[in-house]
């Protein structure tokens, strides 16, 4: 099985598709593990090879694969696709590459998280500690790089001044959260 994986990556990665789906196809006919195999090979492949290239892949992958398991009759359709959409999309493989560039530095001791000062908001027990309200938050914490042009924050200087009539009469300590209980992504594996 593993010349088939060998196959299928490189050939996905080289955009030859026909011959990439006749080793997926390998894969799916050989058992149900093995097609089980060819979908996590797939997830990594969305990432390590396509990456940015095709940003969404990996959710179009998953999406496919909840599709294979739940589409009784058409689930080779959906592995074929899978693999004829991440062969066609452009590839990109520096995810894979950072990934590795930064457990390289680790392991050999030369990159250490940095952890700056505007990190310390009222989000983090070391900011309410210091205490950084909201307003810190807004100044520093809510900055953001990149931003998309057309951003409307029609809403930010309300926020803004109801946080800041909010410390002024309450001081910094943060509300408790409405979000405080998360519910479990479904599994569709």
């Amino acid at each position: 099985m593993d010349e088939l994986v060998a196959v299928l990556q490189k050939e996905i990665r080289r955009s030859r598709i026909d011959n990439a789906v006749l080793a997926a196809y390998e894969m799916f006919t050989t058992s149900a593990d093995v097609a089980q195999h060819l979908w996590r090979r797939l997830r990594v492949i969305a990432v390590e090879d396509v990456g940015m290239g095709l940003p969404l892949g990996p959710v179009l992958i998953d999406v496919l694969h909840c599709n294979f398991n739940a589409t009784p009759g058409g689930e080779w359709m959906m592995a074929c696709h899978a693999v004829r959409l991440l062969a066609s999309a452009p590839k990109d493989r520096t995810s894979s590459e950072h990934a590795d560039w930064v457990a390289a530095k680790v392991a050999l001791g030369e990159a250490l998280v940095e952890v700056p000062d505007y990190a310390h908001c009222v989000h983090t027990r070391a900011g309410q500690d210091l205490g950084r309200g909201l307003m810190q938050w807004w100044d520093n914490g809510a900055q953001v790089r990149n931003e998309l042009p057309s951003a409307d924050h029609r809403y930010r200087e309300e926020l803004i001044e109801i946080h800041r009539r909010d410390e002024a009469e309450n001081g910094t300590a943060p509300p408790p959260s409405r979000w405080a209980t998360a519910t479990a992504a479904p599994d569709c594996d």
